[in-house]
């Protein structure tokens, strides 16, 4: 089999492409998209307890903590104990980190109106049905063959 004919060269073939789309844009404002993203899963009134960002972001918490002090020297995030559980650390944006996760977030809408607009309604719903079948299998299958 040719690897142009495997699910996962394509898969990150074309991930490559989006992932150097994305860092164009956020090493002018944050570096890198993996802390674009991070800041794009913080709950923009509440803050996210750190905890939960891990999971979220699909990131070991080692990663996690040198990007959260990357962008708490930047100033784009700040921690704070949560007032429920005071051994529970919230991360909350600054207004700097709003407004990168603004920019964050509309360059997210603009690469997908771009794409969309170039597909159907019809290709769009099978591209879709198909990611969600591929994560269904490997949500149930054991592929620790791999």
């Amino acid at each position: 089999m040719l690897p142009e004919e495997t699910i996962d060269y394509n898969l990150r073939k074309t991930w490559r492409k989006i992932n150097k789309i994305y860092n164009n844009t956020a090493s002018k404002y944050m570096g890198t998209v993996s802390l674009a993203m991070i800041v794009l899963n913080i709950d923009i009134y509440d803050g996210t307890p750190s905890t939960q960002l891990g999971p979220i972001m699909g990131m070991e918490m080692t990663s996690l903590s040198r990007s959260l002090k990357k962008l708490e020297n930047m100033g784009i995030i700040k921690r704070s104990a949560s007032k429920k559980d005071k051994r529970q650390v919230i991360i909350s944006l600054t207004n700097l980190g709003l407004q990168r996760r603004e920019t964050a977030k509309q360059t997210v809408l603009k690469f997908n109106n771009i794409i969309t607009s170039q597909l159907n309604k019809e290709e769009k719903n099978t591209f879709f049905n198909v990611l969600n079948k591929i994560n269904k299998i490997l949500d149930q299958k054991d592929i620790s063959f791999i």
